[in-house]
């Protein structure tokens, strides 16, 4: 019982650095994420090092030069005649924290040469600055996808189990008529009647509204039966016989029965959209700008000579894997810890 236990600490302490990466990604990157440099393109990952050519330690990191020699095969060798030294707590391009404070500082950086941890792309793009981009904006669809969708169900569920009756009924014909649908092909249908070039903020806003459009019935049906429940439980009933009123019953007994189902149907619904997102970007009808998600940067494994010669272009794919799998892991500690509550 440890172990997952450990895991799923773990698990909220990387979800933790993960959003703290994704707001302070401007802060972790050395180049701008739209920065391109075609004279690098493809670069290799930049090793760093302490020991030099001639076997000399050194205290403060550096970095050699990456040269192009074939440029039709994109191959690069370190020019060991050129190290040039790491700097922590730079300066570097501006930007704003949280979009408020402005300011040039970076956490590392190479003032004398270039620094790309993890290569960079078919344009020269930093794949480090891309990937934390795309972080804030694949975990803002999974938040903004979160409320929406729990707001959304909750509303249906508690109408259909409060007012009962044939709008009770008519709001669960509808949840069964939209399980019924083919998910992936209705979203996309409602995307393509939709104009193509959009700003981020509507393109953020109508993604995640077409996906809770889709993913509510769950929610609004584990709502309605949660309330069903309680109106029928014998506490329930004993205070109703000692003349409490429907809106004490409510408060008292119903509404604080509700945010633990919430949660945790919520936790549970957060991959479909982190996939929704990724799906719908990597088919071109989702963000279409090259460096806003993690799912536009996916693009790049339709040449087969990525997954050969360039892997490090497969890193938004980890980042993908990774997340769902704190998502999961998250969501299956929420759900274990409710029943547990419920049990006593």
């Amino acid at each position: 019982m440890n172990v997952p236990h450990c895991a799923r600490n773990g698990a909220c302490a990387l979800a933790a650095m993960l959003l703290l990466a994704a707001a302070f990604n401007d802060f972790l990157s050395s180049h701008p994420a739209e920065e391109q440099n075609l004279n690098q393109f493809y670069c290799p990952p930049t090793r760093v090092r302490f020991f030099d050519a001639a076997g000399r330690f050194h205290w403060r990191p550096f970095v050699y030069r990456y040269e192009l020699v074939n440029p039709l095969d994109g191959k690069y060798i370190e020019r060991i005649d050129q190290p040039s030294p790491l700097v922590f707590f730079c300066e570097g391009y501006r930007y704003r924290i949280l979009g408020w404070i402005p300011t040039s500082l970076h956490l590392i950086g190479c003032p004398a040469g270039t620094f790309y941890p993890l290569g960079t792309d078919d344009l020269g793009r930093d794949m480090l600055a891309r990937v934390l981009a795309g972080a804030r904006t694949s975990l803002l669809v999974v938040v903004l996808g979160i409320l929406t969708y729990a707001a959304l169900g909750c509303f249906i569920g508690a109408a259909a189990g409060l007012l009962g009756g044939w709008i009770d009924a008519v709001l669960m014909r509808c949840s069964e008529f939209v399980l019924a649908l083919p998910t992936l092909y209705l979203i996309l249908a409602l995307r393509a009647i939709l104009p193509l070039k959009m700003p981020f903020w509507q393109t953020l806003l109508l993604m995640v509204g077409t996906i809770a459009g889709i993913a509510w019935p769950p929610m609004a049906r584990g709502v309605r039966g949660l309330i069903l429940q309680i109106q029928s439980a014998a506490y329930v009933e004993a205070a109703r016989a000692l003349g409490c009123s429907r809106w004490q019953i409510l408060v008292k007994h119903l509404f604080p029965a509700l945010p633990p189902f919430i949660i945790s149907q919520s936790l549970v619904s957060a991959p479909l959209f982190l996939l929704g997102e990724v799906t719908l970007s990597f088919l071109n009808v989702g963000f279409r700008d090259s460096g806003e998600s993690w799912g536009t940067m996916l693009r790049a494994l339709m040449d087969p000579r990525v997954l050969t010669d360039y892997w490090w272009n497969l890193a938004p794919m980890g980042c993908v894997f990774l997340t769902l799998y704190l998502l999961n892991l998250l969501s299956a500690r929420r759900s274990l810890n409710w029943q547990w509550k419920r049990t006593w």
